[in-house]
């Protein structure tokens, strides 16, 4: 078997769920299967949503000398994703279809299910049982102006509320 390094470029895969997974442990292929794509709506630059670190407190013995720690909470502090907004050529108003992701996200304390692959497979390579996965249930806050030069996008920041990280996805018992 040869294994090797992997570009992460375009290979990070974004899934919303409708709801909440049965199991957020054991998320099966039928779920993630009928959820929704957000891959193509987000910014790569920025998009940040996983830990950045656990809190720790002190717990030593009396006669131990120095600075003992343990692991606490799991913290995920800085998450989001920055929204490219997409409008009807029309009349230059939001298309509600193609603008999907935004509109679903951008009203502050909206709970999202969002499903994320980062492996060596194309970020458009359909799921499937065996793929790797980390799972976030978000609240969204309002979100922020991130066009600056380029396309009009909104950032969103999240909030995790619920995580299971490096899980497999699970084949749906027949």
């Amino acid at each position: 078997m040869a294994s090797a390094k992997v570009l992460a470029d375009g290979r990070t895969k974004v899934t919303r769920l409708t709801a909440a997974p049965a199991d957020p442990d054991a998320i099966t292929d039928t779920e993630v299967l009928a959820g929704t794509a957000w891959d193509p709506y987000i910014l790569s630059s920025d998009f940040k949503l996983g830990p950045s670190g656990s809190g720790t407190i002190g717990e030593k013995p009396l006669s131990v000398m120095g600075d003992i720690k343990v692991w606490t909470t799991s913290g995920y502090d800085g998450c989001q994703m920055t929204l490219f907004r997409y409008y009807d050529t029309t009349d230059d108003q939001p298309d509600l279809a193609a603008d999907a992701a935004f509109q679903a996200a951008k009203d502050k304390g909206t709970t999202l299910y969002l499903v994320v692959r980062k492996s060596a497979k194309a970020a458009t390579d359909a799921w499937e049982a065996g793929d790797e996965y980390s799972y976030f249930e978000v609240l969204t806050d309002d979100p922020q102006d991130g066009s600056g030069d380029g396309y009009i996008k909104k950032i969103v920041p999240l909030a995790v509320q619920n995580a299971s990280l490096d899980k497999v996805i699970v084949a749906e018992s027949a």
